[in-house]
């Protein structure tokens, strides 16, 4: 699996500013688009472009934008050719689960990561209501044409100040892809009913952090991702609520824009030079982004996007500590089983 590594300040100084000024056009895209999930315009330009290392890549921003789409559009398909068979549609998801772990695994390809969540995010959503899988197809949609268009604009009006291209080492995991990918695909069944009874649609992209954590290769990474995807929920939840606090005192939308600016240009700085691993900063600022644009929307009260949240986090460490046993009770005991001896010469 890959995971980006951590921006360096002389290669990129303007990496937060970048961040920040993306985050406001954003929200300002929100009040001209009109989305039913406000959550989806905002949070999805703000991972593309914090995925970006030193100088632009098209392949990041536009790229995985453009395959996001057809997979996201393709498990609508699939979802409403078979909702009215439930238990088709949950084999068809397991299936679609194994598959995108299994290319995680092998290649260490963010495409596989892609495939999953947009395969739980949309089964999830098929369950709750069938108007709501398309509200989220398009959400996905707009949310993703807007960081492909944008992202490559800031990054020619603010360069970085090198011109090397960050090279991608991802992670792969060590033998038994098949039965690991079985393992994780099976753990984030149960994991999408989890979130399915605790997660309104509104909030449901917050189930992102709890999913992703079973993409990386052994138990003890995903829970020492989960641990650190906790921890970026309650830094993004503290964020969150200091800009709606800002904004009840101040109801200007000027005073939201700026505000949001700041948790951008915060979290982009933290991420360069911050005590912890930068993808901590990067899931933080999304979640602060999303719960901010949630509370707009929905006017829920703050005190219910932080249950949600808590529920959330619980799922994905109950997860991360499921696979972490499963993987030694199966995987362990089958790296352990003798090779078959050779079989005895007549002769």
């Amino acid at each position: 699996m890959y995971v980006a590594p951590r921006p360096r300040l002389e290669d990129d100084p303007y990496f937060a500013i970048r961040l920040a000024l993306l985050c406001v056009i954003s929200f300002v895209a929100v009040q001209w688009i009109k989305p039913v999930f406000p959550v989806l315009v905002v949070a999805l330009p703000v991972g593309l472009l914090a995925a970006q290392r030193k100088r632009f890549d098209p392949k990041l921003a536009i790229g995985a934008a453009v395959f996001f789409i057809a997979v996201v559009w393709a498990m609508t398909l699939l979802v409403e050719l078979t909702r009215e068979t439930p238990v088709l549609m949950l084999a068809l998801a397991f299936a679609v689960f194994t598959i995108g772990f299994y290319i995680v695994r092998r290649t260490g390809s963010p495409i596989g990561m892609l495939v999953v969540i947009a395969a739980a995010l949309m089964s999830i959503m098929a369950l709750k209501s069938p108007q709501l899988l398309f509200y989220f197809r398009d959400g996905f949609t707009q949310g993703a044409l807007l960081g492909a268009v944008v992202i490559p604009v800031l990054y020619w009006m603010i360069p970085p100040a090198t011109n090397a291209q960050n090279i991608m080492a991802p992670q792969l995991a060590d033998g038994h892809h098949g039965a690991a990918s079985l393992i994780r695909a099976s753990v984030l069944m149960l994991l999408s009913f989890w979130l399915y009874a605790v997660m309104p649609a509104s909030d449901m992209l917050l189930a992102f952090g709890a999913i992703y954590v079973l993409v990386f290769p052994t138990g003890k990474q995903a829970i020492t991702e989960a641990k650190e995807r906790s921890l970026a929920t309650l830094y993004g939840t503290i964020a969150a609520l200091i800009v709606l606090t800002g904004v009840a005192w101040i109801g200007h939308f000027a005073v939201l824009l700026g505000l949001i600016a700041l948790v951008g240009l915060f979290f982009g700085s933290r991420m360069i030079d911050g005590y912890h691993p930068s993808m901590v900063y990067q899931y933080a600022l999304s979640v602060a982004v999303a719960l901010v644009a949630t509370a707009l929307s929905t006017q829920s009260p703050a005190y219910a996007a932080v249950m949600r949240i808590l529920l959330t986090s619980t799922g994905a460490i109950a997860a991360a500590v499921l696979v972490a046993i499963l993987d030694i009770l199966f995987l362990s005991r089958k790296a352990e089983m003798p090779a078959a001896l050779p079989k005895r010469s007549n002769n």
